[in-house]
């Protein structure tokens, strides 16, 4: 399977959700994002980009596994085939839907 780069954008809640602080649910992102240890960048607050043999909504659930759906947000795109998943308290899906059609809902 030949990998892809995403463009993944998200918003975490700063307060403690199941138990977990913003900054562990943070971490936890980022470490299931560098998991396969491909390429990752990551300058800017709340954007990186992430290289992986998986699909979109695979990588979104591997992401979203230590967040809150009620209070975070995780959105992730392949820029190629313009393929969208997200996960969490995203209040506009009509109009990211309409930058990306083919948008799904995980978790």
């Amino acid at each position: 399977m030949a990998n892809s780069n995403y463009c993944v954008t998200f918003r975490i809640a700063d307060k403690t959700v199941g138990g977990r602080s913003y900054a562990e649910r943070y971490k936890a992102l980022i470490d299931a994002m560098r998991a396969e240890g491909m390429g990752y960048w990551e300058e800017t607050t709340s954007f990186f980009m992430v290289e992986s043999p998986h699909n979109t909504t695979a990588i979104t659930t591997h992401g979203a596994k230590s967040l809150s759906a009620a209070d975070d947000l995780l959105v992730v795109f392949d820029p190629t085939d313009m393929s969208a998943s997200y996960f969490g308290a995203l209040k506009h899906v009509e109009v990211l839907r309409s930058f990306f059609p083919k948008l799904k809902k995980v978790g």
